[in-house]
């Protein structure tokens, strides 16, 4: 049996840690729990408020990357008219107030955006559908649970498109002035990037989130250090495994318990068979 934290000898003061490496981004199935935890004291009650939906027609548009651009434009057109007020069958219909804009993919590609108004006026679906044109729309209420699910994930499938992957940067939530709640700390869909951080050449997303797969961290103390890795963490953890835990290294959760330099070899990429001296903590 693998063991546990409890059956794992103590970590001595110059062990480190190697664990998987998650960043903090919408765009990483575990990272974006840490951009959440920082978003989640700033959530306004959303109980009773507009949600609205908004889909694309893939009949109207040459790839799904020109549908999203065009819808993008299109719902900051529609947000202008309604803060100015629209005419609808004798009616004038005005929604002037903080909104948030979320974006989320089919597992065909497409992309569809759900906005939600902090205000519980009244807004007809068909005036949406005429002010939208590109696809189908929505109109209902929201409760925060629903909020709160709506946060946890871009593509429910996990893969993300092609022509997403192959983009610098991708705003998944965007949001107006008022509708966070306010803090003294940075909101957290921008203190936290889709990248992890590092100053370094710009890259697409489907570049970073390979460089994600195949990085470890290594904890010495409180300090932590991005290792490269021979293979993804997941797939180098299931061959090495039975050593490890044979070992009583194996602490769960994928954390496991690195004694020197030796240990790190099967993990680390293209490297000789010895590891630099300053991978390991200091005596």
């Amino acid at each position: 049996m693998i063991s546990t934290t409890a059956e794992s000898p103590e970590v001595g003061q110059l062990s480190q840690i190697l664990r998987p490496y998650n960043p903090a981004s919408w765009f990483h199935p575990v990272g974006i729990r840490k951009v959440l935890a920082k978003l989640e004291p700033r959530l306004p009650d959303v109980t009773g408020c507009l949600f609205l939906t908004f889909t694309f027609n893939p009949a109207l548009f040459a790839d799904p990357s020109l549908a999203f651009e065009t819808g993008r434009d299109r719902l900051r057109r529609i947000f202008h008219k309604l803060r100015r007020g629209v005419e609808w069958k004798d009616k004038t219909y005005l929604i002037d107030a903080p909104n948030f804009v979320k974006v989320e993919f089919h597992a065909n590609g497409w992309a569809h955006f759900h906005v939600i108004f902090l205000t519980r006026r009244y807004l007809p679906g068909d005036l949406l559908n005429e002010l939208w044109k590109l696809g189908r729309t929505n109109v209902r209420r929201i409760r925060n649970k629903t909020f709160r699910y709506l946060l946890k994930y871009v593509t429910k499938g996990g893969d993300l498109p092609a022509w997403v992957l192959g983009r610098n940067r991708l705003r998944v939530v965007q949001s107006s002035r008022g509708f966070y709640r306010p803090t003294t700390e940075t909101p957290a869909e921008e203190k936290h990037a889709e990248s992890s951080g590092h100053k370094r050449r710009q890259t697409t997303i489907g570049e970073r989130l390979e460089s994600w797969r195949v990085s470890g961290l290594l904890q010495c103390r409180d300090e932590f250090r991005r290792i490269t890795l021979g293979a993804p963490f997941m797939e180098l953890l299931a061959d090495l495994i039975l050593p490890v835990a044979l070992d009583r290294r194996y602490l769960g959760n994928g954390h496991i318990i690195i004694n020197d330099n030796q240990q790190l070899i099967p993990w680390i990429i293209q490297k000789p068979k010895s590891v630099p001296a300053d991978f390991m903590c200091a005596a």
